[in-house]
């Protein structure tokens, strides 16, 4: 888990912790009957060695040989509404793809590359020479300017070996459509190249390769990478990814096998054909969510919403529904987080009814447990009469908490995986929901706001531990001076409800006294 989400889950379990340590103090004879929570089974890849007789000559960290027929080396430009690519005519490879759309922090276009091996490298017989073969070009369709297409056409021919790679350019598309003619290889590995499609790696969730088998989506650490790793039936695509960027390639013809090998301290990807016509299709590009759901090839799992997907995905839906009526995240993030708690409404009303008339019961509490401290059993038995008589569950001021934890999470992974937050201005100082506040004020704001609920919400505790319970407002506070903006900003409109709500109560049970 990243940091930002270790010390989310950690914030989460602090206030748990405390809440039910609280209750358990003054509740110690009440136990509630206990949910033992299963095991998350996580399949793993089976990884047994295909036989000697198919295995695959793995691909080797080796310096290409430069193969050449006099031919210069030349780059092509092609330029549509959202990238510019850079072609090599040496291996007939991608260069760089710029994302026209995004910016980096500095304000400069994000452009993805490769530190070593080049993207699209063929290898064959574990060595990359052919990254080195300078190809002849056939760059005349390559404007958009009579057609929605662009096309680029690669050759190479020698006494065995004869290679044509064809790229297809779409007006308003992240897709590179790929056709390759190979002779005289037998079968050839097509590789993304080293880190292409990650541009940052720091606060990422995961980088490096990933894959679709099936409906499972199989992350790979690059550093845990000891040995080559082959994938065959029901694999959909195979990519690189960082937190908001990737590449891919999602083969269009059947491919042999798809490969991820350790490379330098790093990984490679690879994709197996046979000599043939192959076609597949390349993606360079953001990971917006959308846009890569109309494929059909489940290529939007390259966006992770994590163990609560099932609920993050409705949300998310909404929260870009919202956005474009307001146009504005942070104000689209307030209405959501509103919306989300109404339905707690009667249960939340619930519990705090319920914590206060336990606070009005603390008394007699005291009393039972000073008059049987000797008989536990006797004592327990009472303590039950007593709650079942005014009809009060101790725990359940915790319960609505424990009901918006999944929603809690599910908007965690949306506030910081999104694409579409990423540099997105709220108001202010605020010039990006899915990084901190610059000045720490939504976070002391925030605490603030904690300690104000405290301090209005009825409370079981003595003295000394309301004193620590002071506590936690601060922590809370420490905790999210790092966390993105977004999140910080709906745990605020989170607890401003709650202030609202309990207050509505209070002021109700004022009222009936």
């Amino acid at each position: 888990m990243e940091k930002t989400g270790l010390r989310a889950f950690l914030a989460v379990i602090l206030s748990m912790a405390i809440l039910f340590g609280s209750q358990y103090l003054y509740t110690k004879y009440y136990k509630p009957s206990e949910v033992q929570q299963q095991p998350v089974e996580v399949k793993k890849e089976d990884k047994k060695q295909i036989p000697q007789s198919v295995q695959p000559e793995p691909l080797k960290k080796e310096e290409p040989k430069q193969i050449s027929k006099d031919i210069k080396y030349r780059e092509v430009s092609i330029e549509n509404d959202v990238f510019k690519v850079i072609l090599a005519n040496e291996g007939a490879t991608i260069k760089s793809v710029e994302l026209k759309k995004y910016k980096d922090n500095s304000g400069k276009p994000i452009i993805l590359t490769s530190t070593d091996i080049p993207p699209l490298s063929i290898s064959k017989d574990g060595k990359f020479n052919y990254s080195k073969v300078m190809f002849n070009i056939d760059d005349s369709n390559v404007s958009f300017k009579n057609s929605n297409q662009a096309v680029v056409v690669f050759t190479y021919n020698d006494s065995n070996i004869f290679l044509k790679r064809t790229f297809v350019f779409n007006k308003t598309d992240y897709v590179i459509d790929i056709k390759e003619e190979v002779k005289g290889f037998g079968s050839y590995y097509v590789t993304l190249g080293k880190d292409f499609g990650i541009f940052e790696k720091e606060d990422s969730p995961h980088w490096g390769p990933v894959i679709l088998k099936e409906a499972d989506r199989i992350e790979l650490n690059p550093s845990k990478i000891k040995e080559t790793t082959t994938y065959k039936e029901g694999v959909k695509w195979i990519a690189q990814e960082d937190k908001y960027f990737f590449s891919a390639i999602v083969p269009v013809t059947k491919a042999n096998q798809f490969v991820v090998l350790p490379y330098n301290g790093d990984a490679l990807t690879g994709v197996e054909f046979n000599d043939g016509i192959n076609s597949y299709r390349v993606f360079a590009a953001p990971k917006e969510y959308d846009y890569l759901k109309k494929f059909n090839v489940g290529l939007e799992h390259i966006v992770d919403f994590g163990f609560f997907s099932i609920i993050a995905r409705p949300l998310f839906w909404f929260l870009k529904l919202l956005y474009s009526l307001i146009g504005n995240y942070g104000v689209a993030i307030i209405i959501l987080t509103i919306l989300v708690r109404i339905p707690f409404i009667p249960i939340v009303n619930r519990g705090q009814k319920s914590m206060q008339k336990l606070s009005e019961l603390q008394p007699k509490l005291m009393q039972l447990k000073e008059q049987y401290k000797n008989d536990p059993q006797r004592l327990q038995k009472e303590m039950m009469e007593l709650y079942k008589k005014y009809k009060i569950n101790p725990m359940s001021g915790c319960l609505p908490m424990l009901l918006q934890i999944p929603v809690f999470f599910a908007l965690y992974k949306i506030l910081t995986i999104a694409i579409e937050l990423r540099q997105a201005p709220f108001m202010f100082w605020i010039h990006d929901l899915s990084a901190k506040d610059p000045y720490y004020v939504l976070p002391i704001i925030m605490g603030a706001t904690m300690l104000i609920q405290q301090k209005m919400t009825p409370s079981t505790a003595d003295p000394t531990q309301q004193k620590i319970m002071l506590l936690m407002p601060v922590v809370f506070t420490f905790l999210f001076l790092s966390f993105p903006s977004g999140l910080v900003l709906y745990w605020l409109i989170n607890n401003l409800f709650g202030i609202a709500q309990q207050f509505y109560i209070n002021k109700k049970i004022k009222k009936s006294v």
